[in-house]
């Protein structure tokens, strides 16, 4: 399918443009003959774009609230999806939307479109929209989904709002090291190697590595940007991420942080699919999966199993030391008042309030650390070059004063 621009003639005589998604050209003119525009021009459009790829969260977020309030106030899906096509300026979404237009106009359904995508829309989200539609109640599940991607969107952003500033100060030590060993010390360093001056071991090996160094600057940068950029591409895979997760595995603070992460979301997930008529067995393995810590995420085929056999959700928790017994006790609570879903939410209301605490905390313990590093690390600098210099200070002294030897 393709992208066609046109220029046609609406029903008050004036000459509108826009794009449209079809097959052929003449597909495109009826799509547009159907919508009362008389076609001037119909141009293909190849557009250079991938249908891998992500969609920033927030266009998500806007994405489901516009669709809600479409709904809900009436309006065609497929008229008010053109329109947001034409604002959207996201390439990968503006494609999502102009398939989703003409599969609309084909009969389709919303999830059969999502399905195409499974990079960009969840699992859950897929989920929702299945049921919204098999209810009728797909207001309500894109309220629900807007609610859960802007908590996780703004939990995101405080989260990497904590971390900014120990981000900044580790780059900025990084730079100032690499100024440092590629272009000062190697300038310093030959000064006073050609003095041959004796210099304690630590400052003639930092002379001699810097030196080093510079002479292969080149391949050096070359290396490193080849292995940021390997490094990026190799976070993003699933095998790597699972190995990065078991080696952190053991730092307390980070271990906890992950947890608390996924905590939040489980219940943020769970409690939206089962507000939205999802079955509790389906709702388990969707929510289960979604996790980034591996121990949770093989609980996605016990739990369903469990509850098939007529145990209730607390008890199955209460088994896995995994969940802490505040979740156990709240659940059982949710299970007795028959109020699960809105358990669920507190749960995770709560979850994503103690995760600031705990990236409060680290960026707490982080900054100091860092602080005490840069310190030992300029000192250490310092020293090396400083003791050099006065070395080299004493021998002039001792050269321009009479009947004292210079030292050797």
């Amino acid at each position: 399918m393709g992208n066609f621009t046109y220029s046609a003639i609406d029903a008050q005589k004036k000459v509108v443009s826009g794009s449209v998604s079809a097959k052929t050209r003449q597909e495109a003119a009826q799509i547009l003959t159907k919508k009362n525009l008389s076609p001037l021009v119909v141009k293909e459009v190849h557009e250079q774009v991938l249908v891998r790829g992500t969609i920033p969260a927030i266009d998500k977020i806007t994405f489901c609230r516009y669709l809600s309030i479409m709904l809900a106030t009436g309006l065609s899906l497929s008229e008010g999806i053109d329109v947001l096509r034409e604002e959207t300026k996201h390439p990968l979404m503006r494609r999502i939307l102009g398939e989703m237009s003409y599969s609309l106009e084909q009969g389709q359904q919303l999830s059969s479109i999502f399905e195409r995508y499974p990079d960009i829309f969840e699992e859950y989200f897929l989920t929702l929209t299945k049921a919204g539609e098999i209810s009728g109640k797909l207001v309500e599940v894109f309220r629900y989904l807007e609610t859960e991607l802007r908590s996780e969107y703004s939990l995101n952003a405080k989260i990497k709002g904590a971390l900014l500033y120990p981000t900044i100060v580790f780059t900025a030590m990084i730079g100032i090291g690499i100024l440092m060993f590629f272009f000062v010390l190697p300038q310093i360093g030959k000064v006073f190697l050609s003095l041959r001056l004796p210099l304690p071991a630590f400052t003639q090996f930092l002379f001699m590595f810097s030196i080093a160094m510079s002479k292969h600057m080149i391949p050096l940068v070359i290396v490193g940007v080849l292995g940021g950029i390997g490094s990026f591409f190799a976070v993003r895979n699933h095998k790597v991420r699972e190995g990065l997760f078991r080696l952190i595995r053991p730092i307390p603070l980070i271990r906890n942080l992950i947890k608390k992460v996924d905590l939040a979301r489980f219940n943020r997930i769970f409690s939206t699919l089962l507000r939205s008529a999802v079955p509790i067995t389906e709702a388990l393995e969707i929510s289960l999966k979604s996790l980034s810590w591996f121990e949770y995420r093989n609980l996605s085929s016990v739990f369903p199993q469990e509850i098939r056999k007529g145990r209730s959700l607390a008890s199955i928790v209460k088994e896995h030391k995994e969940f802490p017994p505040l979740m156990v006790q709240m659940i059982a609570a949710g299970e007795k008042s028959a109020s699960l879903d809105m358990t669920l939410g507190d749960l995770a209301t709560f979850y994503e309030q103690e995760v600031e605490e705990e990236v409060k905390s680290l960026t707490q313990i982080l900054e100091p650390m860092l602080m005490l590093i840069v310190g030992i690390a300029v000192g250490a600098m310092i020293l090396s070059i400083i003791a050099p210099i006065y070395s080299v200070v004493g021998s002039f002294q001792q050269a321009a004063t009479p009947g004292v030897p210079a030292p050797r």
